[in-house]
């Protein structure tokens, strides 16, 4: 055997390696948890939430601790509640008091299911609509297959086939290879997004859906039944000829979808960042005015990326409201310079009218510090043309949505506000229905631990609300504060 033809031997062997074996169709006949074992790797310190559509609206049926999972379609009256449109978290939760975990199903704990609770991201997924298309599932199946084979995207780890197809790339923990990575710090997240945004992007042209991307998002159970077609999902799990299953490190996807997703490296030593004074003042302030600007900066940028670069129609805009954000940032002069030179990059411009770096300063000199609170989310939107699919992934890892223009449709909808004392009011009675029952199982609980179910369900109280409702409610808090002491014990005990 000559050198090239040994060469060739051991290319065509790591080539055969990463090409996946056609994997069999399993259709179970009931809810199963095997795909469920294969995200969430019975994590002891991660929780799994379960819902269920009926006549179309959401029911929250609790979570469950990813251990416990083995054997939990064995309970009748859990397997019955998820037979029709169950549906399942794909990443690991955090709920307070997990330290409590020696419960007996199918009682569920209380759900837990937000982008803020999220602690393990198990897999990178996307939504294929291909219904829309015209595409049966088997057709999208293949045509996923097409894209790998095209080197766009990796071999996926799992195929959910129900109506459509959800396509699922399992992730691991680079240092820990049998865990999935956490989300701390907070570029993790960021990084899952990226990869999100441009697992989409690959997939839009067989329907992937922009509003799926998000972590806090749910699929069907394997095994239960899609109402829309009568039929059970069923799922498939790729392998290569060792039989041995897909997964990847978020290293390994950016590196695959690169140029398409930007790598965030650590900023050199020196490069005039200096420590704040008072950390923990620096970290309030960026909730506020600065939080708001820093967040249009980030969505000014984001927005640039998904187009390739601003085109005519918009680019005056772009540039009007960069240069605001710069204004109310107080950015020098080197700052304004190099973000203006990535927003120039790979700008479509005629050839009679471009916007040049003097431009852009020019417009920055003639632009005022906004003193007011500067122009709504809905007025950039409008003047940028935001698409309601980019508006999607913009919203992605973010409590508050970024709205579509109104030229694509009725804008979001303002939801009502409560006036104080009925804000009020329905924390109070969230509050007395939290105490009573953890009073009810036998626990006292502490402010910290209500403040947390609280959260679960949408509401965001300070500590200090809390402890006071809950002295208001007769069930006072354990640890964080003691009760004032009465009259009668001030006589009997003077200091």
């Amino acid at each position: 055997m000559t050198l090239n033809s040994f060469g060739e031997l051991v290319a065509q062997l790591d080539v055969e390696h990463t090409r996946p074996e056609p994997p069999a169709l399993r259709q179970p006949r009931g809810p199963n948890t095997c795909v469920l074992d294969i995200l969430h790797r019975g994590m002891s310190d991660s929780y799994v939430p379960f819902s269920r559509k009926v006549e179309g609206e959401w029911q929250e049926l609790g979570c469950v601790p990813a251990h416990q999972l083995r054997g939990l379609f064995r309970d009748e009256a859990i397997a019955d509640a998820v037979q029709t449109d169950g549906y399942f978290g794909l990443h690991g939760m955090y709920r307070a008091g997990n330290y409590r975990t020696n419960n007996t199903l199918p009682q569920l704990l209380p759900s837990a299911r937000s982008v803020d609770s999220v602690r393990y991201l198990t897999c990178c997924h996307v939504d294929l609509d291909a219904y829309n298309h015209g595409l049966s599932r088997n057709l999208a199946y293949g045509a996923v297959m097409d894209l790998v084979d095209a080197g766009i995207v990796p071999p996926p780890s799992v195929f959910l086939l129900s109506r459509g197809v959800w396509a699922l790339w399992h992730l691991h923990d680079k240092l820990n290879p049998h865990e999935p990575p956490r989300t701390y710090p907070d570029s993790v997240m960021r990084r899952f997004t990226k990869l999100q945004k441009a697992l989409h992007v690959a997939c839009s042209a067989i329907g992937s859906d922009a509003m799926a991307l998000h972590a806090a998002t749910m699929t069907r159970i394997p095994g239960s039944v899609n109402s829309k077609n009568g039929r059970r999902v069923a799922y498939m799990t790729p392998s290569d000829i060792h039989n041995k299953q897909f997964s990847y490190t978020l290293e390994d996807l950016e590196g695959f979808l690169r140029p398409h997703v930007v790598i965030e490296h650590a900023p050199p030593r020196g490069a005039g960042l200096e420590p704040p004074k008072n950390s923990r003042l620096s970290r309030r302030a960026l909730k506020g005015w600065h939080g708001r600007w820093h967040r249009l900066n980030s969505v000014l940028s984001q927005l640039r990326d998904m187009r390739n670069g601003w085109k005519v129609g918009t680019r005056n805009a772009a540039i009007h409201y960069v240069a605001l954000t710069l204004r109310a940032l107080r950015a020098d002069s080197q700052k304004a310079l190099q973000t203006f030179s990535q927003h120039l990059e790979g700008m479509t411009q005629p050839a009679g009218d471009k916007l040049t770096m003097t431009t852009c300063l020019r417009v920055m000199r003639g632009t005022k510090k906004p003193y007011a609170g500067g122009p709504c989310h809905q007025t950039i939107a409008d003047a940028l043309a935001v698409t309601p699919q980019e508006a999607a992934l913009l919203s992605a890892n973010r409590k508050k949505p970024f709205p579509h223009a109104t030229c694509h449709g009725v804008a979001v909808d303002v939801l009502p506000t409560l006036t104080k004392r009925d804000a009020a009011a329905r924390r109070l009675a969230a509050v007395r229905e939290v105490c009573s029952k953890l009073a009810a199982a036998g626990l006292s609980p502490t402010g910290t631990e209500v403040r947390a179910h609280l959260a679960a369900i949408g509401i965001h109280p300070a500590l200090a609300t809390v402890l006071a409702d809950m002295r208001k409610v007769g069930l006072p808090s354990r640890q964080t504060h003691r009760q004032k002491p009465t009259e009668a014990t001030r006589r009997l005990f003077p200091r």
